[in-house]
């Protein structure tokens, strides 16, 4: 039903807004502490250097590698194990799978046992996340879904800063507690998830036969419209991989600057991350995906061209980060929004993890393609590059989201309802 069908009901304030994310509060909570025991990774390659004293340093980037090819698995593999283990309960076994995982690691020396072991730490740490969209996707009321989400990213980000803090210390201290550090952690992530009253769905997803009210069509088109939202958001996932990946070695290495510089990027970042995403989306919760979608690209395509430029002014980098941190608040909230609106039921945790999946391999294959070319084209003309293919992007969107038989129909300007609760949540 549209909003017009609703009588003029006042927007909600923020703090209604938050009220409302109550029925996600104990998933909030196992993101957060999930994210903050997070302290064998970052420290995982020196670890294994210092406890491990007959691996080369190749062998140790080989270990460590496969982490991310066990995160891609289960991005591309959580919907089939979904239709077999109930959601919430997969979300416990894989938390719990870490905390078992990293412990075995602590006392492995051979070499392709903890390569293996690497891998499936990496396959149940990532299967977590499309669970945890899922749940949202589920529980919350389609006008809150976007503010929620922005909610659990809050939670991520949250625990991402306090993780490497502990991680420092705890290597301080001894290497060795690093995986007792994580595993506590997961365990007590596992638990609190277990005990969480969150909806899961229907127990007979046959019965859902189609996606969220608004949205209309058989198979074929939600398929049609999943994999070309998908397409469309490609630039995104490759263009926001470059931070996290290359900017250290970007302004290190490439400019000449020292390294507070690559540092007070990651602080912009994370500082408007932290204190600004919340009250950004409460504030644009008026606006469609589409719009939303669109003004992120916008801020995203203007804010990695500006990047480049900060060859000849570095306070320019300053600038470009604050420009695309707004673009990247505005447009992760919105993807797996705009994914839970266009999806089945019975599809929600395959295509939410198809959806992680492709951020994943958007950090694979980012620094794989930039890398090479700021060697040989220059910051101004490779972030250039990145702004040109984000604008690819951008009118890309625009052009299938002037169709509703391909981007769906959604409400515009949305009115508050009840957080829904599920007959199946445990007593």
């Amino acid at each position: 039903m549209s909003a017009q069908g609703h009588p003029h009901r006042q927007k909600p304030g923020l703090r209604a807004n938050i009220a409302g994310l109550r029925p996600i509060r104990g998933l909030l909570a196992t993101v957060a502490l999930s994210r903050s025991a997070v302290v064998l990774y970052p420290f995982y390659g020196v670890y294994l250097a210092a406890e491990r004293h007959g691996l080369t340093v190749d062998v140790i980037g080989l270990i460590v590698g496969t982490f991310g090819i066990g995160a891609l698995v289960a991005g591309v593999a959580s919907g089939a194990l979904a239709a077999r283990i109930r959601e919430q309960r997969l979300a416990v076994l894989g938390l719990a799978g870490v905390a078992g995982v990293v412990l075995v690691i602590s006392v492995t020396t051979e070499l392709w046992l903890l390569a293996g072991l690497t891998a499936l730490w990496g396959f149940c740490y990532e299967l977590v996340n499309p669970i945890a969209y899922t749940l949202v996707a589920r529980v919350m009321p389609e006008e809150q879904r976007r503010f929620a989400f922005s909610a659990v990213r809050l939670a991520i980000n949250l625990g991402m800063g306090i993780g490497p803090v502990l991680a420092g210390i705890l290597f301080h201290l001894g290497p060795g507690l690093l995986p007792w550090g994580t595993a506590i952690g997961y365990l007590a992530s596992a638990l609190i998830l277990a005990r969480a009253r969150i909806a899961t769905g229907p127990d007979n997803d046959d019965e859902q036969a189609t996606a969220t009210p608004g949205d209309d069509g058989g198979p074929g088109r939600h398929e049609m419209r999943f994999w070309t939202f998908l397409a469309a958001t490609t630039p995104i996932h490759l263009a926001y991989a470059l931070p996290s990946t290359v900017a250290s070695v970007y302004v290190i290495h490439t400019l000449g600057r020292p390294a507070g510089w690559a540092s007070a990027i990651f602080a912009v970042n994370a500082f408007m991350v932290l204190t600004c995403e919340i009250a950004l989306n409460h504030a644009m919760l008026g606006l469609s995906r589409r719009t939303s979608l669109l003004i992120g690209y916008v801020c995203a395509t203007a804010g990695f061209v500006l990047m480049g430029f900060g060859a000849h002014q570095t306070w320019l980098l300053l600038v470009a980060t604050a420009v695309w941190t707004f673009g990247e608040m505005i447009v992760y909230p919105v993807m797996p929004d705009h994914i839970s609106a266009i999806t089945p039921d019975r599809l929600k945790v395959r295509n939410m993890g198809l959806y992680t999946a492709h951020f994943n391999l958007g950090v694979v294959l980012a620094p794989l393609i930039f890398l090479p070319l700021l060697q040989a084209l220059g910051p101004v003309t490779s972030w250039s590059l990145v702004g040109g293919v984000l604008l690819i992007g951008l009118l890309t969107t625009t052009a299938i989201s002037n169709s509703p038989s391909i981007w769906g129909t959604e409400n515009t300007h949305p009115t508050p309802t009840p957080a829904k609760t599920s007959q199946h949540a445990p007593p």
